[in-house]
């Protein structure tokens, strides 16, 4: 088993038990998609926008630029909700399982958002590096989990 493999086994291990904990403290996602803004734009058109505020951190890394690193952090702590509801995308016997994902994956993703920008604020960017590394891994974990189950 590769590291990568085993990491993200680790991760979608661990958001099996904070799913629960995650609805629990923070609703459902019906709640959560009704806390954001509704764009004009599709739950794949959203996850382009996101990956995009990655590479934009990525580079903000590579450049020492803590204002590029904030700003794509920015991007994902205050994306908005597609314009539908984004577990449509699943048949109806996923749909529990990936509304779970949403609600535990968007805590992880802010919160690796956040230690990227802190760490770039500071000009660690060694530890801004590996924060981005762990939010990679979230995305990658969720994709590899949900990508071919999408109807």
């Amino acid at each position: 088993m590769t590291p990568f493999v085993r990491k993200a086994s680790l991760i979608v291990g661990a958001l099996a038990l904070l799913a629960g904990g995650a609805q629990a403290q923070e609703g459902t996602a019906e709640g959560l998609v009704a806390g954001m803004e509704r764009a004009d734009m599709t739950y794949r058109e959203l996850m382009e926008v996101m990956g995009g505020a990655s590479g934009l951190m990525h580079e903000g890394i590579l450049r020492q630029n803590p204002q590029m690193v904030k700003s794509g952090a920015n991007i994902i702590l205050t994306h908005p909700a597609p314009s539908h509801d984004p577990w449509a995308i699943m048949a109806e016997e996923d749909q529990a399982g990936f509304k779970s994902s949403l609600v535990a994956f968007d805590k992880l993703l802010d919160a690796y958002s956040e230690s990227t920008a802190d760490a770039a604020a500071e000009r660690d960017w060694p530890a801004a590096s590996q924060a981005l590394q762990e939010l990679n891994t979230a995305c990658v974990s969720c994709h590899a989990m949900w990508k071919d189950k999408v109807k």
